[in-house]
């Protein structure tokens, strides 16, 4: 009975030594490291090479995505003992055994995950998921936005890039925390249609959206002396980004209103900015400190130019390609981004929570 046993634990550990050799081999790495960045990072035509556990990665073009991030989820296959990432295509070498895998090219695709054109993040009205509380010298008031922007259909373009039709979605509200019953100040509500395109590490859009406006019923009885105006309005504007490096962002675009209410509005629009992201990850890759500057100025608030700045850290998993939370400090000066309340000069300091799908 004592032999009988020794033979099925002997057994079972070379079943389990065999699947170790297996699951850590470097044929094993490089299919799921394959699947990882096709997946989570949308990289096709990645070659993915894997010698003795040692995984380096030949991407066609990064565009946005960070190379460190990818290395750190690649470095937690299990085998996997050091994860290294290059833009271009591999060195052929004669007699080379390494392992080898390759990521699909893209096809036409309805319903794509991620989009070509990253959020303008400090634009006050790109629409996600987000709250802020904000300190302005006349008092305290409460922001949220709830939307999103998501693409219906993606396909090959010239110049080795790929275009997008999209849709964009937001309700943007504002509370007076002053008063007990926090009341309504004003909720604009904006929808639109977008074509996007992106080679490399250059990206635009050009969009029409439609955007309304309108003040809090509390707001109003408190303020008899405002007068509501029925402002909305729709607008084609075009928007370009270009990523100098892997973390530094910069981006500008200009705009027109095609119908105005009331009809007197000022048409034309013109926004800039720039964006940085660390090329450092805290916390095991889980932690990113992030910063950016949205500067608009518009005919209908006679060109006064609105400044949004906004700095903090962003919590990230490094196998979820796309989600984010930021926690970011906040400041905005200029014109309000408030719907009617356009005309009055605003300055506010405060906290925000944003969610990035």
């Amino acid at each position: 009975m004592t032999y009988v046993l020794l033979v099925i634990i002997l057994a079972w550990l070379l079943v389990q030594g065999g699947v170790a050799a297996v699951a850590g081999s470097d044929d094993y790495i490089a299919g799921y490291a394959a699947a990882l960045v096709e997946h989570e990072f949308h990289l096709p035509g990645t070659v993915i090479q894997v010698d003795q556990g040692r995984v380096t990665i030949y991407v066609k073009s990064l565009g946005a995505e960070d190379p460190s991030k990818i290395a750190t989820v690649i470095e937690q296959i299990p085998g996997v003992v050091r994860a290294d990432v290059r833009e271009g295509e591999p060195e052929n070498k004669r007699g080379d055994r390494s392992a080898k895998a390759v990521t699909p090219e893209p096809e036409s695709k309805f319903l794509p995950r991620g989009l070509l054109f990253d959020p303008l993040h400090a634009d006050p009205r790109w629409p996600h998921f987000g709250a802020s509380y904000h300190w302005l010298s006349s008092g305290r008031q409460f922001s949220s936005s709830f939307g999103e922007s998501f693409a219906f259909y993606r396909n090959a373009a010239p110049f080795h890039g790929q275009w997008e039709l999209g849709m964009q979605a937001g309700v943007f509200g504002v509370f007076d925390t002053e008063r007990s019953s926090i009341d309504l100040i004003n909720a604009d509500y904006n929808v639109g249609l977008l074509a996007s395109y992106r080679a490399d590490k250059f990206s635009g859009f050009i969009r029409i959206h439609h955007q309304s406006s309108h003040l809090g019923d509390e707001f109003l009885l408190n303020n008899t002396q405002v007068t509501r105006i029925n402002l909305s309005f729709e607008e084609v504007d075009l928007k370009v980004s270009y990523d100098l490096t892997t973390w530094l962002r910069i981006y500008g675009g200009v705009g027109t209103l095609i119908r105005t209410d009331p009809s007197n509005l000022g048409r034309h629009t013109s926004q800039g900015g720039a964006e940085f992201k660390s090329p450092w990850l805290l916390w095991g890759g889980k932690v990113r400190p992030v910063a950016y500057a949205d500067f608009q100025a518009n005919a209908r608030t006679n060109w006064r130019v609105g400044q949004s700045i906004m700095a903090g850290l962003q919590f990230e998993n490094a196998s979820i390609g796309d989600r984010k939370l930021q926690v970011l400090a906040e400041y905005f000066s200029g014109p309000s981004p408030n719907g009617q309340l356009y005309t009055q000069n605003v300055e506010w300091i405060g906290m925000g929570l944003h969610l990035w799908f």
